[in-house]
């Protein structure tokens, strides 16, 4: 199975898996593996796509190899944007739009990804899902770093990467994971935390990763079922 087969089938996996109903997408990534993600979106009945394709030529492909496959799930599925990301999603965010899956594909600009991260953040549903793409790339690393370290997700799934850091550095962490506290902390305080904590030691050493949006405060963990017996129990 080449790259692109199990990059697919990583996808379309966790689309199954999941069945969600409203997705949201941003770039157009590869080509064959967006046509496969709109195909599993079309089996789950009341899906929706909205694919943001930020240039013209992504646009106009997209477009094109749909026009070409003659598959009629354009108009049902995909609502297809040619915005920029960091300009359309506040909109959306403003407008209460929420989302229970996301698919990132990785931009070399980090300052719109940043701002794209935000609002798929506070769109996603607790628990939903988002998948990086090319996750091991910088822009990606920091960011992927970013919602596992600071906002709380947690490693559903990846794609591993062969490369592995170096064996200086993983001798040394070791020795500093069995230290005193006391030296930990005095320790923290100077180094980078970035040097203490790999990306492989959370899991993030990755070419694509699924990470699962952390459950909201409050929220009952239980499946409709199960609440019900629960209250008539009561």
């Amino acid at each position: 199975m080449n790259l692109l087969e199990t990059q697919t089938s990583f996808v379309t996996s966790l689309i199954t898996q999941h069945k969600p109903q409203d997705t949201l997408q941003l770039g157009l990534g590869n080509l064959d593996l967006t046509l496969s993600v709109c195909q599993s979106l079309n089996e789950i009945n009341n899906a929706a796509l909205t694919l943001i394709t930020p240039s013209v030529s992504q646009h106009s492909n997209f477009l094109k190899e749909m026009n070409k496959l003659k598959v009629g799930m354009l108009s049902d599925l995909v609502e297809l944007i040619r915005t920029p990301a960091d300009e359309v999603l506040p909109d959306f965010y403003f407008q209460n739009h929420s989302i229970d899956f996301a698919i990132i594909n990785a931009s070399d600009a980090f300052d719109q990804m940043l701002v794209a991260l935000y609002y798929v953040d506070k769109m996603l549903v607790s628990k939903g899902t988002v998948i990086i793409s090319d996750a091991d790339t910088p822009v990606m690393k920091k960011l992927c770093r970013y919602l596992v370290t600071e906002r709380g997700y947690t490693l559903q799934k990846s794609l591993e990467s062969t490369v592995k850091s170096p064996v200086v550095g993983r001798f040394l962490r070791s020795q500093f994971n069995r230290a005193p506290t006391f030296i930990k902390n005095r320790v923290k305080a100077f180094v980078n935390s970035e040097l203490l904590i790999t990306d492989q030691d959370l899991g993030l050493q990755c070419s694509m990763i699924a990470l699962t949006k952390r459950r909201e405060e409050g929220e009952i963990d239980m499946d409709f079922d199960t609440l019900l017996e629960s209250i008539i129990n009561e």
